[in-house]
């Protein structure tokens, strides 16, 4: 009978298990890749007796070597972007900005409005006027103003007073125009006055006031002399006389003028009695009050 031993593999002593080399571990780049193939296959063609089969080779090594030389730029251009981002990516993050508060406005000075002078105003000295009858109501007068008619109303203005009206256009044709007359012959009644714009002239209406037996007598638009009120009239019940005087002095003749100088200075000088009589006056120096 055979006997059959089991054999039994033993490890051989004192082996020690085999490591990759680092070489092996680095990683090698596209471009290294394409050079050492090139270089090999350069190395084995020189064993190669066929010169077809040369070339071939040669053309595939020529061909690797373009490639490698491309592949190398391309991770170089990639490497150099990297240690850029790295950079940054490594730089402290820079300190959160504090705002920076807004410069408080500084305050303008606007220019003062120019105060608007007076306007300067072309007189209006000619116009023709209707006195009226007796019965009328109305004294009309009548202002020549081509194209008046054509602008705003509000550029034509007639102010009324008992005394006297002040009548104004402004912008008409680039001046402007003023009628006034504060020296009416009688006093009017304002609130019946108004005024009328045409297309070239306007119409002012002044009212006459109404008496006890019908409307105020107009001999004329104008009185000679500035008329003082009834009040002021009230207030000094000898200046209608002296105004009188001074018409009389204005009008008269040498000795006339003699005489009422003569007495007026006595009247200043306090030495003319109440009594005296103005020679040829008729006794007209006693009745006058206050002289």
């Amino acid at each position: 009978m055979v006997e059959v031993e089991e054999l039994h593999d033993e490890a051989p002593n004192n082996t020690t298990p085999q490591t990759p080399s680092a070489k092996e571990h680095v990683e090698e780049s596209p471009s290294a890749s394409r050079i050492r193939d090139a270089d090999e296959i350069e190395e084995i063609s020189k064993s190669i007796k066929r010169p077809s089969a040369r070339a071939h080779l040669d053309a595939l090594v020529a061909k690797l070597r373009r490639e490698g030389t491309v592949l190398k730029r391309v991770e170089a251009s990639k490497a150099k972007a990297g240690d850029t981002s790295e950079t940054e990516s490594s730089a402290p993050p820079a300190a959160a900005s504090v705002p920076t508060p807004a410069p408080a406005p500084v305050p303008t000075r606007t220019a003062a409005a120019p105060i608007q002078t007076e306007l300067k105003y072309v007189s209006i000295d000619k116009f023709s006027f209707d006195m009226g009858s007796h019965s009328s109501q109305f004294i009309t007068l009548y202002v020549a103003l081509p194209g008046v008619g054509s602008i705003p109303r509000s550029q034509v203005k007639c102010t009324f007073v008992p005394t006297s009206f002040d009548f104004i256009v402004e912008g008409l044709k680039g001046k402007s125009y003023r009628l006034l007359k504060d020296n009416l012959e009688n006093e009017i009644d304002a609130e019946k006055c108004k005024y009328i714009v045409k297309s070239d002239k306007v119409l002012i209406k002044l009212a006459k006031k109404k008496g006890e037996y019908g409307y105020e007598s107009w001999p004329q638009l104008l009185a000679k002399k500035g008329k003082k009120t009834a009040d002021k009239k009230k207030e000094d019940p000898s200046s209608s006389i002296m105004e009188m005087m001074k018409d009389m002095y204005d009008e008269g003749d040498d000795n006339m003028k003699k005489m009422i100088g003569e007495t007026m200075m006595k009247q200043r000088n306090g030495e003319l009695g109440k009594d005296m009589d103005m020679p040829g006056m008729g006794g007209l120096g006693g009745g006058m009050p206050g002289l």
